[in-house]
């Protein structure tokens, strides 16, 4: 799907926990946020602070070159 709305201009990113399948596919952009549990892709739930921090990332990787299939590790502490 991602590669189906990038060809039609929109720019996409994935958020994805799980790297080996994600890789398979060589998205176009992606992230993974290391340590967080299946279901929680964008953090904990009412976990606002880190949601936005997880998002926020996601969205800088819009405005970055990047090589189809890089899944980019994140850390977020205290996570």
């Amino acid at each position: 799907m991602q590669r189906a709305i990038e060809a039609q201009g929109i720019p996409t990113v994935l958020v994805t926990l799980d790297v080996e399948q994600s890789g398979l596919m060589r998205p176009p952009r992606a992230i993974h946020p290391k340590g967080f549990a299946f279901g929680h892709s964008l953090g904990k739930p009412n976990d606002k602070e880190t949601q936005t921090k997880v998002i926020t990332a996601a969205l800088e990787q819009l405005v970055t070159k990047q090589e189809p299939g890089q899944i980019h590790l994140m850390d977020f502490p205290g996570y």
